[in-house]
């Protein structure tokens, strides 16, 4: 019986509204159609923007009647109707303000706008509801229609991947300069070879100067000082007379014959340091450096140089004829025909450009490696300098030996922002890797720091940093834009700027300033805002160190992508190294289609 009563009370309510003129207005509303162009909306620089489409079935809007229509968002139980333009329709013979719907073939309509995004949106149900008049008679129109689900904010989910680093670029944790500069010293020995040839031949004329003897020699006595050594250059040098294709392979050959002559006096050097510091050859620790091939071919500066220098009486005349020619062959054979008329040509200028010069360069600083400086610098701090113990710091490979390296400097020096600064950015880093403790250790160092140098822009930068990572966006922008603009060590911001051109909705300028970077989250962020769904997934498999947000961002493009799969997988590593996440994913309109799936519920709990 009571199934029998609804319906007729349906029945009755119908024939009623009927009654009132409203007719088929009532019960044909189900086949007005109201659709979003685009049923994703999404954030956009914090702005929605819509279109709105619909249509009137034939024969359903009364000639004398009026429609309004007005889409909202229910948030918690109640509907926002501001953000959306309220839509009116009216029939042909209505009056007033709206789009006039003809009697005999319905019509069609579109709305478009923006409005301001709320966070409340991202899950929130979008519908319409509408209320008819005609004369003095209203009416709501059921059922109210469901226009979408949810409003997209992926744009504000923007990531720094940051390092600790003193390469001066935004977005890091930075270093300050520690402005220690490896001295170098360096001998240099020269060996003369014969007209054509890349043999050694200790009888050659120049090499039987005394000059050049010396030079030998004190090249061997200087590697014997126990230096490091931090690379051997190698010029192979031929005279400009010959073919310059053949000079060229002729300086190369020259190149390995020095190389060779340095081998061997650099094995006798090894031979006598192991013995004299009574160690095994076979246990003796060689030192790495590099052979830099300096092969030139033909010297024709040196050759210039010889003939400014000479006596000769026509040099001017000879350098002019030289200077005049086109290419090279032609400047080798006028020396050709030179060396008739100036024999002092041959037998003076050509003869020392024949030549190997090896040059070895050493490091200066005390002789200690890296990890001799540390350690000592550890164990005698008094002993360096600043500069010093901060280059020292900066070569550390554990986090211990850094801080007590920082501590002990800023204990020492009151003056010296550096430490101060530095110590802030390690322990930036470590609260970034996941030591909550070190937050407020952090910022307090980059404070005293701060006061010692204010406007400082690797400061600031930190301080922005320490802002960004606590997701106050809008206080680290204000501090990354000062580290830019800082009077003293100003640092380039210009990829946080494109991060934040996200934000603000400007893409383009986004991948500008961040340079398209590869293998870069927020390049990738980018492409998906911008459709271009193959280049960010390049762009997102190809980053090495795959983090939270890197993991969650993948599950939103597999959700564009419609890769089911993907989307619970990818989730599930973000929630692995993430948990808060899943409270962020419940809400986000990305993965609407998916709410309601079993295993979407499970990960999310």
């Amino acid at each position: 019986m009571k199934k029998i009563y609804v319906l007729g009370f349906a029945c009755l309510t119908a024939a009623m509204l009927t009654g009132c003129g409203f007719g088929k207005m009532v019960t044909k509303y189900p086949e007005v159609s109201v659709t979003f162009d685009n049923p994703d909306l999404e954030n956009k620089g914090g702005e929605v923007a819509y279109t709105i489409k619909g249509e009137f079935p034939a024969k359903y809007m009364k000639k004398k009647a009026t429609m309004t229509m007005q889409p909202s968002i229910k948030v918690a139980g109640a509907n926002e109707a501001e953000p959306f333009v309220t839509l009116k329709f009216k029939g042909e013979k209505a009056k007033g303000e709206g789009t006039t719907i003809s009697w005999k073939n319905g019509g069609t309509f579109t709305q478009t706008g923006t409005f301001k995004f709320k966070e409340d949106y991202e899950d929130a149900e979008i519908v319409a509801t509408a209320n008819a008049q005609l004369k003095k008679k209203s009416t709501t129109l059921s059922p109210e229609k469901n226009l979408g689900e949810g409003i997209g904010n992926t744009s504000s989910r923007i990531n720094l991947q940051p390092s600790l680093t003193d390469n001066g670029k935004g977005g890091n944790f930075l270093n300050a300069a520690h402005n220690f500069k490896t001295e170098f010293v360096g001998r240099t020995a020269t060996i003369y070879f014969d007209l054509n040839s890349s043999a050694m031949n200790w009888s050659n004329k120049n090499n039987k100067n005394q000059a050049a003897k010396d030079s030998i020699k004190a090249f061997i006595n200087f590697l014997g000082q126990d230096l490091i050594i931090d690379r051997v250059v190698i010029s192979g040098w031929a005279s400009p007379e010959g073919e310059e294709s053949n000079n060229q392979g002729l300086s190369e050959r020259r190149f390995d014959q020095g190389k060779k002559w340095f081998s061997e006096q650099y094995e006798k050097y090894l031979r006598d340091y192991a013995k004299k510091n009574k160690i095994k050859m076979k246990d003796l620790q060689r030192p790495t450096f590099e052979y830099v091939n300096n092969a030139k071919g033909e010297d024709w500066d040196g050759f210039e140089a010889a003939v400014e220098k000479s006596n000769m009486a026509q040099k001017n005349q000879i350098l002019n004829v030289v200077k005049s020619q086109s290419n090279n062959a032609m400047r080798e054979q006028k020396i050709r025909e030179m060396t008739d008329i100036y024999p002092e040509i041959a037998d003076v200028i050509l003869p020392p450009l024949r030549r190997a010069e090896m040059q070895l360069i050493c490091k200066k600083h005390d002789t200690y490696t890296d990890a001799e400086l540390i350690s000592k610098v550890l164990a005698s701090p008094q002993d360096f300098s600043a500069n010093e113990r901060l280059y020292a710091a900066s070569v550390c490979n554990n986090t211990q030996d850094m801080e007590a390296i920082y501590k002990a400097l800023t204990n020492d020096t009151q003056s010296d922002w550096r430490a101060f600064n530095d110590l802030g950015a390690l322990y930036l880093s470590e609260y970034y890797k996941g030591d909550s403790k070190k937050l407020q250790e952090a910022i307090n160092w980059l404070k005293k720091a701060e006061a010692l140098s204010p406007n400082n822009g690797v400061i600031l930068n930190n301080l922005a940093m320490a802002e960004f990572l606590q997701g106050n966006y809008a206080e680290a922008r204000t501090n990354f834009n000062k580290s830019s603009e800082a009077s003293v060590a100003p640092v380039n911001q210009d990829y946080v700027k494109g991060m934040y051109s996200i934000i603000d909705g400007d893409y383009t300028q986004a991948a500008q300033l961040m340079n398209n970077r590869n293998c870069d989250y927020n390049t990738a962020l980018v492409q998906i805002l911008n459709k271009d769904y193959t280049a960010a997934q390049n762009t997102l498999n190809c980053i090495e160190k795959v983090d939270a947000k890197t993991a969650y961002l993948k599950a939103v493009l597999a959700a564009r992508l419609k890769q089911e799969a993907d989307v619970y997988s990818n989730l599930e590593a973000a929630f692995k190294l993430d948990p808060s996440l899943k409270t962020t994913a419940k809400k986000d309109a990305e993965f609407k289609k998916y709410r309601r799936t079993e295993t979407f519920k499970n990960l999310v709990k």
